[in-house]
This record gives structure tokens, C-alpha cells and sequence, in this order.
């Protein structure tokens, strides 16, 4: 059985650009080196004649004249003569005539510069031969002066072309590609960064739209205009998935909305029933679980409410009335468990932004639930301060691995009551969650304390104090999108909330 084997490759789609570049780079490096290996010996010999030409082309324009028209030397401002003077056997220059005679030469030598076993031939041409023993380049270039026509013939030995390479030009060479090598990486890998960068800026914020997508904000949407068009796909899909996702939540809502509603009729005239029989004991115990029943159905209702954004009406207000509100109302609660109430309010509270009649759920259910678990005798302490406010109850408190999950709906501690459903403090994380508050529970000895922090929501300027008067009702009637029968028939359910509760409390 043959073995497999699997390449790695990056999970960052940043990093597989880079290393399908960087191999890219690599192959292209690789097919370069193979290439200057197999064409390195053609390349230079034919660098070298073409450099010639050009040298032979150079000498021939900037040859100079005696006055009887005979050349006698070069330019010294363009030719340098130490050239011939010092390499007289490497380096060698012949001036012919029309009639193939040397008139001038660097070496005092009269010999023509031809291709071995050859004559002079009078015509422009790049061509090869030995001169005592050595291998030579020459180059013959014509050239007219005052209606005659001259041949400059230059020529270098081979040893010296190959000891000027190996010496001077492998390294220059070698040098030169690692200098344009290493320029060629740098400016490439920062390029690329920075080209990878921009063309990833509208995946990152379609990433950072996402993670702000919350159930509270499931009509966001990733956005489409700027994404590359191999990604784009993906992110319609997703906004796809999410107008599915919105409809089944909204379906959801809407449902618990509903079937809460239709209870409440069938439970009022099932204790209206059970009102009209004869006072006993069962009597009193069907009245009791009708109540517990109509309380639960209340929950499911006010917590359906409480989960959406647009039953809530932020606005400043005085929190000092609406504490002592919700304060004076679970005195009562208090009294009859035979526990004390305590309120602290700060000297420098300021006004808060929020939704009065959930600011009142909200209080209420976390007095409730310290009432439900202080002991006979207890006291629950109310602290209001101007960043939020805490709830303190001496009972027995909350085991650390409950903590996480105080406030998940229907959980109910080891301690829990018989008439609780488990979702009164579900309902105060959905409100808090609702005006951008931090709801935390933190257990203390004794007890545990209930605190809600909103120092990101105070308004920098309070808005007017309300007109004094008479409180109104305890919760108000959210503004409601009516477009839902559910959500119609939920529009009252707060206005007459308190009035069932102390129908259930009391």
C-alpha cells in the first residue's frame, strides 16, 4: 500500500497568496539559473563581439587626421592611449587602406588583422583568428574620410576577455545579482503586503460587521459593494442565511407572543370558574396554580417583549422617581416574606437614558428574586449610584458553577421556588442587553449581589427634569409594530402587567 503524502498549506488566505508568489519566485529563480547555465557561453560570446563592434564603432568615429589626410592616432579626450601602449600584444589596432595595406597601427606592425587562411576582406564584419598561438576577436569597421574609404580593424585576445571575466566580471556580476536580488524581494514583499492589505480591507470589515450581528441586530447585513468578485458569492449566501435566520427568529417571537396572549383568556375564566364553587381547600390550591400559571404566561409574554428593540422608547429621565416607584411597589412583597428593604441612593446621581417602563420590570424582578431567597428577617439593599445600580440579598447565595448560568431562561438553582419559572432574571438580561447595560452577578458572604453597570449610556447633558405629578402605571404601553396579530394583541399586555401581578403576588 503506497504511502500519501499531504502538502501543507496556510490556512490564511493572505499567507497562500504569499506562498504561491514566493514559490512562483522560487521556479522562476530556478528555470533562470538553468537557463544562464545551458546559454551562459553563447550569451558572452556574443556579449563580446557585439561589444567589440561597438569599441571598433567608437575608434572609427573618433580617429583624428594629419594635414595630408593620413590617421595619425585617436581623440585622447574619448580614447585613452594607455590602452594600446600597455596591452600591445592583447589589445590591437590596424588602419587599411582601400587596398588592404596597413597606413597606421597601435603596435608598429604592418600586418592586416584577417580570419585564419583568409585574405582582407573589405567589408564591415565581426570574425575570429590566432595570432601567435593566441586566440583572438577582431572587427573590421569602414570608415570614409575625404572621399577615401578607410577600414579600422580592432581585435583582443581571447586570454584576456576570459582573465577579465573570471577576475573582474564573475564577481561584479554575482555582486550586482544579489544587490538586484535582494532589492527585487524587499520591494516585492512589501508591495505585495501592502497590495494584499488594501485588496482584504472589505473582507475585514464584512468579518467586523459580522461579529456585531446579535439577535437584537439580525437586520444587519455583511456589505456586498467593494468584496472581490471570488468572495462575493460568499458574502450574499451569508446575507442569504441571515434573512432566513432574521424570518425564523421573528417567527419564533412572534409565536411565544401569540400563545402567550391566547392563554390569558382561558386561564381568566377558568379562575372566574373556580370562584363561583364553594370555598375548600382544593378551591384555594386550583386558585393558586391558575395564578402560577397566569404568572408563568405573563413571563413568556413580557419576555417576547423585552427581546425586541423596537418596544423600547429610550429617553433621559430622573431615575430617582422611578426607583422609589419600584421600590415603594415591592415593599409589600417584602413585608409579606417578612424581609427589609434598604435603599441607598447616591447624592450624585444624574440622569440616565432609558425605557421607564422596562427601567421598572427590570428593578422589580431583580427585588423579587433577592425577596424570594432572603431568609425570614433578611434585608435586600437597593445601591443606586450614577453609573447603574445593585441589588444585595443576605441568602444563601449562588454555588460558583451556577453563576454562568443565572441568567439562562427556565434555570432554577438547587434552591428554587415552586412558583418561579426561571425566567424572571432572563428578562432583566434581555432588558439590560436592550439599553447597552452589563448585568453581572457576584456572590458575597453572605449572599449575592445582583449589579448593572451603564457608564457607556449616561448622556453627557441631562435632559429636563419630568413635571411633578402623579406617577403613572408602572409599565407603559411599548410602541408596538401592529403589523403581526401576536404583537397587536401583546400591545396591552403592560399596561395592565402590575395589576396581574398583585393579583398573583398578593
Amino acid at each position: 500500500m503506497g504511502m500519501r503524502f499531504r502538502m501543507w498549506w496556510p490556512n490564511s488566505l493572505r499567507n497562500r497568496v504569499l506562498a504561491v508568489l514566493g514559490a512562483s519566485m522560487v521556479l522562476s529563480a530556478l528555470l533562470v539559473g538553468l537557463a544562464s547555465t545551458v546559454l551562459w557561453e553563447p550569451f558572452t560570446r556574443w556579449v563580446l563581439r557585439d561589444q567589440i563592434e561597438d569599441n571598433g564603432d567608437a575608434l572609427a568615429r573618433h580617429m583624428s587626421f594629419d594635414a595630408a589626410g593620413r590617421p595619425n592616432g585617436f581623440d585622447k579626450a574619448e580614447i585613452e592611449p594607455w590602452i594600446f601602449e600597455s596591452f600591445r600584444a592583447e589589445v590591437l589596432l590596424r588602419v587599411v587602406d582601400a587596398n588592404g595595406r596597413a597606413i597606421y597601427s597601435t603596435d608598429g606592425e604592418t600586418a592586416v588583422l584577417t580570419r585564419d587562411g583568409k585574405g582582407f576582406e573589405p567589408w564591415r564584419q565581426s570574425f575570429t583568428f590566432t595570432r601567435r598561438g593566441v586566440a583572438m576577436h577582431g572587427v573590421t569597421i569602414p570608415r570614409d574620410h575625404a572621399g577615401k574609404r578607410l577600414f579600422v580593424q580592432f581585435a583582443v585576445s581571447d586570454r584576456m576577455v576570459l582573465q577579465m571575466r573570471e577576475s573582474i566580471g564573475f564577481d561584479v556580476l554575482r555582486q550586482g545579482m544579489l544587490a538586484l536580488g535582494a532589492t527585487f524581494v524587499l520591494v516585492f514583499f512589501v508591495t505585495i503586503h501592502l497590495v494584499l492589505r488594501q485588496a482584504l480591507q472589505p473582507v475585514r470589515e464584512a468579518s467586523s460587521a459580522a461579529r456585531r450581528i446579535a439577535p437584537r441586530t439580525l437586520d444587519q447585513r455583511l456589505p456586498v459593494t467593494g468584496q472581490p468578485r471570488e468572495l462575493r458569492p460568499l458574502v450574499e449566501a451569508f446575507n442569504a442565511a441571515l434573512d432566513r435566520l432574521q424570518g425564523g427568529f421573528k417567527t419564533q417571537q412572534e409565536f411565544l407572543s401569540n400563545a402567550a396572549h391566547e392563554l390569558k383568556t382561558p386561564l381568566a375564566l377558568i379562575r372566574a370558574q373556580v370562584e363561583l364553587a364553594d370555598a375548600s381547600a382544593w378551591r384555594d390550591q386550583i386558585l393558586d396554580d391558575v395564578d402560577r400559571v397566569a404568572r408563568q404566561v405573563q413571563q413568556l409574554l413580557l419576555l417576547a417583549e423585552a427581546s425586541e428593540p423596537r418596544n423600547y422608547r429610550i429617553e433621559a429621565l430622573d431615575p430617582q422617581p422611578a426607583v422609589r416607584e419600584v421600590f415603594d411597589f415591592m415593599e409589600r412583597v417584602a413585608s409579606r416574606h417578612d424581609v427589609t428593604l434598604g435603599l441607598q441612593l447616591s447624592p450624585a446621581l444624574r440622569f440616565w437614558r432609558a425605557d421607564r417602563g422596562a427601567l421598572f420590570t427590570l428593578l422589580k424582578n431583580l427585588l423579587e428574586n433577592a425577596i424570594q431567597h432572603s431568609p425570614p428577617g433578611g434585608v435586600v439593599t437597593l445601591g443606586v449610584s450614577p453609573d447603574g445600580f445593585s441589588v444585595l440579598d443576605r441568602g444563601k447565595g449562588v454555588a460558583e458553577e451556577d453563576l454562568p448560568r443565572l441568567f439562562e431562561r427556565f434555570w432554577r438553582g438547587v434552591d428554587r421556588r415552586e412558583q418561579g419559572a426561571g425566567l424572571g432574571l432572563a428578562i432583566c438580561i434581555e432588558i439590560a442587553a436592550a439599553h447597552g447595560w452589563r448585568l453581572s452577578a457576584h456572590r458575597r458572604s453572605p449572599g449575592l449581589e445582583l449589579r448593572c453597570d451603564m457608564v457607556a449610556t449616561t448622556p453627557a447633558e441631562p435632559a429636563p427634569p419630568p413635571s411633578e405629578g402623579p406617577a403613572g402605571p408602572p409599565l407603559r404601553a411599548p410602541a408596538l409594530d401592529n403589523s403581526s396579530p401576536g404583537l397587536a394583541a401583546a400591545s396591552g399586555f403592560q399596561a395592565d402587567y402590575a395589576q396581574s401581578m398583585r393579583r398573583a403576588l398578593f
